[in-house]
């Protein structure tokens, strides 16, 4: 057993813990082995018997039960995000029972349901701005540590992006789950004063960026471009994240190889010149919108709708039973229905609206890590679906977590906002009854000596 798996299998065990009392870090850990993924980073050594992620749950909702966590009063915007997630959930339940694949839609069941969990209990737990500040570092340290692997074996082996695999995942769909945290580490990075933390945050995104190209996912490629792109909108404009952009955009320059740029590009050919992947990718979202317009209300099953595309494509498949989607989009509308679909996108743009809205107010204050969550959620959003439109993974837990956090971001603001209006308001009352208090002292004094000194000339 290498120092890596005791030392992570050691905050596991402090994690479940700790979380009876403190549900919170029962949470906080689950987050970093979504992340992380031990199994994987430590895959030689790691023991695969033990579903390591159900204690830190189970631990998570004892705690919760023990100390009775979830009283705290939630804005509307976060209430909103959570009930349209929950709606969602119904949704595809009721679409499972008409569904053309019992076992795919059945493991998206038993999978979906434990994602909507804890996600939606996150919103709860994270309640202050130390808890968020621990959840921020827990999913960027996660994720570069990942990234810091990915570019290892690149450097040490080279990577075949037809054979790669991380935790079951495809260079597509490991290169989508990266960047929900890849946008907080671009508003951490364009945020926070201490310029350690930029040093880290700043390598972590390099490493980030890095890995893409490496990987080669075109559609993850646009989406990060599109992120960095609304993140330079979005950021305050100040001196030092400015000169951290140009900075980010030499080393981008400098990392892409003719190979990456070629491969980016490709994305945008005229039809008739497009490859075979990009073509048949055309063609499966043409497949996507007939079967969401035949089957509108439900969809044909959870996860199922890869298996009715092969009626749909035009052309030739092979003799292939089944074809993937590769798009978000279509693959929660042919699976789950129209109304599942427009209630799983208010779940992530609902808060991103929220945050629109404090952005335009000037909320949260500049340097908080309130606005950090504000700047990375407004660009991780739109950046991680434009990813998602040419690949797809429903069942990746990233982007859940960054909507967990983008719900705590925008209370937290709101909550500060409040109090810094109660504050102003009390410091405007302590003012008047200061100036009543010297009113009064004054009159008084004019009582005390003027009106005496005249009532005594009077006497005179």
């Amino acid at each position: 057993m290498t120092k890596g798996v005791i030392a992570i299998l050691i905050l596991w065990a402090y994690a479940c813990m700790r979380a009876l009392l403190n549900p919170w870090v029962g949470f906080i850990g689950y987050a970093v082995f979504v992340v992380l993924c031990p199994r994987w980073n430590w895959r030689w050594s790691w023991n695969e018997s033990i579903d390591y992620q159900k204690f830190l749950a189970g631990g998570t909702v004892a705690g919760v039960l023990l100390t009775g966590a979830l009283f705290k009063p939630l804005n509307a915007t976060a209430k909103a995000s959570v009930a349209f997630f929950t709606i969602f959930l119904a949704l595809v339940w009721l679409s499972s029972f008409n569904t053309m694949d019992v076992f795919f839609t059945t493991r998206f069941l038993d999978i979906i349901w434990k994602i909507w969990f804890m996600a939606s209990l996150g919103v709860w737990l994270i309640d202050d701005k130390k808890k968020l500040v621990w959840f921020i570092w827990a999913l960027i340290l996660s994720q570069g540590w990942n990234s810091f692997n990915v570019n290892q074996l690149y450097y040490e082996r080279g990577i075949n992006t037809n054979n790669f695999s991380w935790n079951y995942l495809d260079n597509n769909t490991y290169s989508i789950s990266s960047v929900p945290v890849m946008a907080v580490v671009f508003g951490v990075l364009m945020v926070v004063k201490d310029w350690r933390l930029r040093l880290l945050t700043g390598l972590i995104f390099v490493l980030q960026m890095h890995q893409l190209m490496i990987l080669q996912s075109r559609g993850t490629m646009v989406g990060g471009l599109f992120l960095v792109a609304l993140g330079v909108f979005f950021m305050p404009k100040t001196r030092i994240s400015i000169q951290m952009t140009l900075i980010a955009t030499v080393l981008g320059v400098m990392l892409a190889g003719p190979s990456v740029v070629k491969e980016f590009m490709s994305s945008f050919e005229a039809a008739e010149t497009l490859d075979s992947s990009a073509d048949s990718r055309f063609k499966v979202w043409k497949a996507g919108a007939a079967i969401m317009r035949d089957n509108p209300l439900l969809g044909v099953g959870p996860w199922a709708g890869q298996f009715v595309v092969p009626r749909y494509y035009e052309g030739d498949l092979g003799g292939m039973g089944q074809k993937a989607l590769h798009n978000l989009f279509f693959e929660i509308g042919t699976g789950s229905g129209i109304p599942a679909l427009i209630a799983y996108l208010l779940y992530f743009f609902i808060p991103w609206f929220g945050h629109l809205k404090l952005w335009r107010q000037g909320i949260p204050r500049p340097g908080t890590w309130e606005q950090a969550v504000n700047v990375g959620y407004l660009c991780g959003v739109p950046g991680y679906w434009t990813a998602s439109m040419f690949s797809s993974g429903a069942l990746i837990e990233p982007p859940y977590l960054m909507v967990t956090l983008g719900c705590v971001g925008l209370q937290l603001a709101i909550d500060s906002r409040d109090q810094e209006d109660d504050s102003e308001g009390q410091d405007e009352e302590d003012f008047e009854d200061q100036e009543f208090s010297e009113y009064i002292g004054v009159d008084d004094e004019l009582e005390n000596h003027g009106y005496e000194s005249e009532r005594h000339s009077v006497i005179k």
